[in-house]
């Protein structure tokens, strides 16, 4: 999968009717139609793009026969850590002869509003929904289930009608332009509270003629020229990529802020873009869909078939993005990791307590049964694990038994050093 936007672009710049030809064959995703305009995005049985043209299809608006492309929103950003992408990978891109800028701007906590112009009129659209296309279900099919019935394109109208009234006017030099907002309102809040702002952050713009976006100097240029509120930046210390990754998120440590979309610039053209998220912001993101190690453990014990990663992996993935969002596929992998290793060092303490008991009770003199018990007891009454013996001794020792005398991974990871005398 190629990842990098200014080769993603050449692909799309170089076969415009293939990309679209596939985008509008694939099953995987969604297609909503206003007349001859065709809006294309992931559904919900696409987690996250496994061909180069479902990079595209995040709201791309194409029409057919010919097929020719009409606006572009964002190409998908993955975050940093995923598809193995490192903060080394990132600063080699910054190395390049033609590298000219590195940024890292505010990452919004809105909703994605691309807005364009075809045909003599203004079109605006969430990632899922085309503007004049009658939909009954939730136009932004990323926000949280008490939006569902949220009209984020008729609120998108009203603030910049208020606020940016030239948004809603044709304006021919415009023709060329997707304009990406965030969209921001008290009622669509996620994590980061803005408390009453209701704005419009423009936060990238596609030029169609050119195949490309506007690099950050140039569209804070484009957006004071038409008194439009563009994406900050933030200001970092440090000397390399990995030191000023290490600033952000120390200044972002206890905000609620959601964190950055680092973007790479090569001259003219964007190169690269991946999202760094604030660990306060992930933490209250799983948090708020339940991505603990206590439900993950839930959920491992309900299916105990599920010994990889990959079933549980496509499981997760099977809820959609709004119930399991990207960004805690890892913490879902990072818990299941713990819980099978857990399993395993109860699935020892078992097998040492067997053992132990069976050695304890080779030891006894030979006596009926109801003797041999009472000299077992004599014996274990001191021993920390005499939970685990006694159960071993009477037959009945399970996993079960094991688990609830180490309750935690900490506590049996405790136990089996204690007692196990792994090498």
């Amino acid at each position: 999968m190629e990842l990098r936007l200014d080769r993603l672009l050449a692909l799309l710049r170089d076969d415009t009717a293939g990309v679209l030809s596939r985008i509008d064959a694939d099953p995987l995703l969604t297609k909503r139609t206003n007349g001859d305009l065709v809006l294309a995005n992931a559904s919900k049985a696409l987690f996250t793009p496994a061909e180069p043209h479902q990079m595209f299809a995040k709201g791309i608006v194409y029409r057919r026969d010919p097929f020719r492309l009409v606006s572009l929103p964002l190409v998908k950003i993955f975050n940093l850590g995923e598809r193995n992408v490192t903060a080394h990978d990132i600063a080699a891109l910054t190395d390049e002869a033609r590298h000219s800028g590195v940024h890292f701007l505010r990452k919004m906590d809105g909703t994605l509003i691309q807005r364009f112009q075809d045909g003599g009129r203004v079109y605006f659209t969430t990632r899922g929904v085309l503007e004049g296309v009658r939909y009954t279900g939730a136009q932004d099919e990323d926000a949280p289930g008490r939006l569902s019935h949220f009209d984020f394109l008729a609120e998108t109208r009203a603030v910049a009608a208020r606020q940016y009234p030239l948004l809603l006017d044709v304006v021919p030099e415009w023709d060329r332009f997707t304009l990406l907002f965030e969209f921001l309102h008290p009622e669509t809040r996620v994590v980061t509270d803005y408390r009453d702002r209701r704005d419009l952050v423009l936060i990238a713009a596609f030029d169609r003629e050119r195949v490309r976006y506007l690099p950050f100097r140039e569209l804070t240029a484009f957006a004071a020229e038409h008194c439009l509120t563009a994406v900050g930046e933030y200001v970092l210390h440090g000397h390399t990529l990995a030191d000023k990754i290490d600033d952000l998120r120390a200044q972002l440590t206890g905000t609620d802020e959601e964190g950055t979309v680092l973007t790479v610039e090569h001259g003219d053209e964007i190169a690269y873009r991946v999202k760094v998220k604030s660990a306060d912001y992930l933490r209250t993101l799983k948090l708020m869909v339940s991505c603990t190690y206590p439900r993950t453990a839930d959920m491992l014990d309900a299916r105990p078939e599920w010994t990889t990663w990959e079933p549980f992996e496509s499981h997760l993935k099977s809820q959609g993005t709004e119930s399991v969002p990207e960004e805690v596929l890892a913490e879902y992998r990072t818990h299941q990791e713990t819980h099978l290793a857990y399993l395993r060092d109860c699935e020892r303490l078992r097998t040492w307590a067997e053992a132990e008991a069976a050695r304890i009770r080779g030891t006894l003199p030979a006596a009926d049964e109801r003797a041999t018990r009472k000299a077992f007891a004599e014996a274990v009454k001191a021993h920390p694990a005499k939970p685990l013996l006694f159960a071993a001794f009477g037959g009945k020792l399970t996993l079960r038994s094991a688990r609830d005398f180490a309750p935690t991974p900490d506590d049996a990871a405790t136990a089996v050093g204690t007692f196990c005398r792994l090498t």
